[in-house]
């Protein structure tokens, strides 16, 4: 089923884009036993990210990984291409190990952004909300979202960070077994634009670079995961990793995300944070 989405979102953006480079989305890669993420990645050490979660969305006999954050405690965001055309969720908290989490939860409760659009990926965020609060502890925290303030705050050249339990490599099918995390280079939509076509890079997108290198990005299973920065001390997720380009995860491509800061008072209104001003 998740191969089979793949395919399928390719086809319909080469109908509608004008670029030759086409956005597609990071998840879609079945469960497999994988014992092989982020493409060119360093290793996640324990409790480093524990907003950082796990997502197994299952429709009928298929599932699809994909990440997400913790904002609130009953609440996770992620990606509406993660959600949308699924019925059930299993999330795993607080380990660097995606088939051993320290806590699981199950859930059938979504809300996906009425503006989500599939071909362009506009909009491409949702909200899960679980079935009884998680216990705060060092491994389980939530991120803390930028406040409203930063809504225009473009964050040109600063220092991202982004995490997942996607593929490492173009070449290898499988999805990690250990957290993995990068270094990103936000980028101007200008800039981000002439690949992707102002159909696709939006306001409310957001687009990277490897900070080291071009061939460092997201990758297959990493969809819906959090980009962070360091705002005083203080992480604060700034996109939901959304796409890359159809010719690959490491060919020097910007990644896509969705700009968080873009849909503070929708999450606000489904889920109940608090937002900061």
């Amino acid at each position: 089923m998740g191969i089979s989405i793949f395919l399928w979102a390719m086809v319909a953006i080469a109908h509608a884009a004008t670029h030759d480079v086409i956005p597609v989305p990071r998840k879609d890669v079945p469960v497999i036993n994988s014992f092989s993420k982020v493409v060119n990645g360093q290793a996640a050490n324990h409790a480093q990210f524990p907003w950082q979660v796990s997502i197994r969305a299952t429709l009928s006999h298929s599932v699809t990984v994909c990440g997400g954050s913790l904002i609130a405690p009953q609440w996770v965001l992620t990606a509406a291409h993660c959600a949308k055309d699924y019925t059930a969720f299993q999330i795993g908290f607080g380990s660097i190990y995606l088939n051993v989490p320290r806590l699981t939860m199950s859930t059938v409760t979504k809300v996906v952004h009425p503006g989500f659009d599939p071909v362009r990926l506009n909009n491409d965020l949702a909200v899960i909300k679980l079935p009884s609060p998680v216990p705060f502890s060092n491994e389980i925290q939530p991120v803390q979202l930028p406040p409203v303030s930063y809504a225009t705050k473009t964050f040109q050249n600063v220092l991202g960070r982004v995490s997942g339990f996607g593929r490492t490599s173009d070449a290898i099918q499988s999805i990690s077994s250990t957290l993995k995390f990068e270094n990103m280079r936000i980028i101007s939509n200008t800039e981000c634009a002439t690949v992707y076509g102002t159909s696709v890079i939006q306001n409310s997108t957001m687009c990277a670079l490897g900070w080291d290198q071009t061939n460092q990005n997201v990758c297959q299973g990493d969809s819906g995961g959090p980009l962070v920065v360091n705002d005083n001390g203080v992480y604060i997720q700034i996109g939901i990793v959304s796409f890359v380009s159809n010719r690959g995860c490491s060919t020097g491509d910007p990644s896509g995300y969705i700009r968080t800061a873009s849909y503070l008072y929708w999450i606000a209104e489904q889920t109940g944070v608090n937002l900061r001003n």
